[in-house]
C-alpha cells in the first residue's frame, strides 16, 4: 500500500510545476507606449526594433503589458500589400450641338483639328432644308485624359426644375459612335424645403476620345454649365519600410556576397544598389532563417545601374514572397565581369505589422517582446474590436454589431526600446515541467518493475515446501 502511494504522489509531481503568470522581465526588450488610456482600443505600428528583438517568426513572443505588469489583450490588424486611392473629378472641355430635330444628332459633320492652342471642333451640317434651330446635345472632349472614366457628372443651369432623361455615347474618331447609358435619369426637385437631385451618370468603365450627350424632357433655357469626369479608384502600393543590407564576399567565391539582417523582418520587396554605374547583370538571390540551413530561392532577376541623359535609372523592386529569412546570399553572374569593384547593398522592404490592443488597467502600457518560452496569444481582429470590418478605417469609429457600441480606435507610438530581461530571456531553458514528467513516469514504470519483482519472489517463496515438510507426491 505504501509502494502505491509513493507511486502516486511521484505521478503528480508535474502538478508542481504550476504556472507562472508572464511578466514584463520574462521578455529580453521592451518599449513604453504614450497611451493616456482615455479610450478602450488603441493600435500601434511595430517599430523595426521589434523585428530584431523577437524569436518567434509570428511574433508570438510579444505582449502588451498594463502598469501593473499585467497582460492585456491585443490582436493584429491585416496588411494589405496595396490600397485603392480615388482619384479627383477631372473637368472636360464640352461643345453645344445644335440642329433642328434630335435625329439630326446624326445628321452632323464634324471636323477636329489640333492645334497648339487647344482643340478646334468644327460643326457642318449636312444637307438638308433650313428650319429653327435648337439644342440637340453636347460633344465632349476627351482625348486628354490618361485614365479610364466610370462616370459624368452633369451641372445643368436651369431656372426651373426638371425630371429628363439623358444618353450618353463614346466615340474614337467622331465617325462612329457607341452607346453606353440610354435614358438615365436626370433631374433636379424641390418641395416643401427639401431637394432631390441626380446629376452623376454612371456606367462601365471606357476610355474613348470622345463622347456625346442628348437629353430629352429639359425645360426651354436649360444648359450645361459644367461637366467632369470620374475617374476609377487607382491601386497603389501601399508604403514600406526599408531596411538597407551591406554585403560581403561569401565563401570566396566570385560573384557571391552574404546579407545578414540582424533581425527577421518580413520582407516582400527587394532591391538593389550596385557599387558602379553602368553595370547589367543576371543575380539570383537566396535566403535561409539560420546559419547552418540550407539555402532556398527566393527570386532571379535582372539588375542594372545606368546612366542616361544626366540621370541614373535602377532595375524596380522586385516582388517575393514574404520572407522573414535573416540570412541572404546573392550570387552574380560573372559574365562581362560581374559586379566590378565593390559591395552591393540589398534593401529588404516590408509591411510593418499593426496591432490593437485593449487599455485595460492604469498607463504606463509596455509593449514587451522577445522570449523563448512566450507562446502566442493574439486574439482575432473580428473578437477583439467590436464591428470590425477589413476596408473600415480602424482610425473612425467602427460599426456596432448588435448591441455593442461603436468602437474607436487610436492610433499611439512607442519610445525607444530598452532592456528588460535581456538575453536571459532569449536563451534556452530547461523544461521543467517536461523532466519533471518524464521522471515521474520512469520512476513510476520502476515502481511498477520493483512491485512485480518483488511480487513474483514472494509467490515463488509461496511454492517451495518449508523444511520438515512432506513433498505432494502429485508433483512428481
Amino acid at each position: 500500500m505504501k509502494v502505491v502511494l509513493l507511486a502516486a504522489a511521484l505521478s503528480g509531481l508535474p502538478a508542481a510545476g504550476a504556472f507562472c503568470a508572464e511578466s514584463p522581465s520574462g521578455f529580453a526588450y521592451g518599449a513604453a507606449i504614450r497611451a493616456d488610456a482615455t479610450e478602450a482600443l488603441y493600435r500601434l505600428e511595430l517599430p523595426r526594433a521589434v523585428y530584431r528583438g523577437v524569436v518567434r517568426r509570428d511574433l508570438g513572443d510579444l505582449r502588451v503589458f498594463n502598469g501593473a505588469g499585467e497582460v492585456v489583450p491585443h490582436a493584429f490588424r491585416p496588411r494589405a500589400g496595396s490600397e485603392t486611392r480615388k482619384r479627383d473629378p477631372v473637368a472636360l472641355k464640352f461643345f453645344p450641338l445644335y440642329g433642328e430635330e434630335p435625329k439630326q444628332l446624326d445628321g452632323l459633320s464634324l471636323r477636329v483639328e489640333r492645334r497648339p492652342s487647344g482643340t478646334l471642333i468644327k460643326l457642318d451640317e449636312r444637307a438638308g432644308a433650313p428650319g429653327p434651330r435648337k439644342l440637340l446635345g453636347y460633344l465632349v472632349d476627351a482625348s486628354g485624359l490618361q485614365v479610364a472614366v466610370r462616370a459624368l457628372d452633369l451641372e445643368v443651369k436651369s431656372a426651373s426644375a426638371y425630371a429628363a432623361k439623358v444618353s450618353v455615347e463614346s466615340s474614337e474618331d467622331l465617325s462612329a459612335c457607341r452607346t453606353l447609358v440610354a435614358g438615365a435619369p436626370l433631374l433636379s426637385l424641390q418641395h416643401a424645403g427639401a431637394k432631390l437631385e441626380q446629376r452623376r451618370i454612371e456606367f462601365a468603365s471606357r476610355k474613348p476620345k470622345y463622347f456625346r450627350i442628348s437629353w430629352s424632357g429639359m425645360p426651354p433655357g436649360a444648359l450645361l454649365g459644367a461637366l467632369h469626369a470620374e475617374p476609377g479608384d487607382a491601386r497603389v502600393e501601399a508604403a514600406r519600410q526599408w531596411e538597407p543590407v551591406a554585403g560581403r564576399p561569401h565563401s570566396g567565391k566570385p560573384g557571391e556576397y552574404g546579407f545578414d539582417a540582424q533581425g527577421q523582418l518580413p520582407a516582400d520587396r527587394v532591391r538593389f544598389e550596385l557599387p558602379q554605374p553602368n553595370t547589367v547583370v543576371q543575380v539570383e538571390l537566396l535566403s535561409r532563417a539560420r546559419g547552418d540551413a540550407p539555402w532556398r530561392p527566393a527570386t532571379r532577376a535582372v539588375a542594372y545601374r545606368l546612366r542616361r541623359d544626366g540621370n541614373e535609372i535602377s532595375s524596380p523592386d522586385l516582388a517575393i514572397g514574404e520572407n522573414a529569412d535573416r540570412h541572404w546570399l546573392l550570387r552574380v553572374d560573372q559574365k562581362g565581369g560581374g559586379l566590378g569593384a565593390g559591395e552591393p547593398k540589398l534593401l529588404l522592404g516590408w509591411l510593418p505589422h499593426e496591432i490593437v490592443w485593449v487599455a485595460r488597467g492604469n498607463p504606463p502600457f509596455t509593449l514587451a517582446y522577445g522570449s523563448r518560452d512566450a507562446k502566442p496569444s493574439a486574439y482575432a481582429i473580428e473578437s477583439l474590436v467590436p464591428g470590425y470590418r477589413r476596408d473600415a478605417d480602424l482610425g473612425a469609429r467602427v460599426a456596432s454589431v448588435g448591441e455593442i457600441s461603436p468602437a474607436s480606435v487610436k492610433s499611439v507610438e512607442v519610445d525607444a526600446p530598452e532592456v528588460l530581461g535581456g538575453k536571459q530571456a532569449l536563451e534556452e531553458r530547461i523544461d521543467v515541467k517536461r523532466w519533471t514528467l518524464w521522471a515521474s513516469l520512469l520512476a513510476g514504470v520502476a515502481l511498477l518493475g520493483w512491485m512485480a519483482w518483488r511480487l513474483l519472489k514472494q509467490m515463488d517463496g509461496a511454492a517451495k515446501p518449508r523444511p520438515g515438510e512432506p513433498h505432494d507426491a502429485s508433483s512428481r
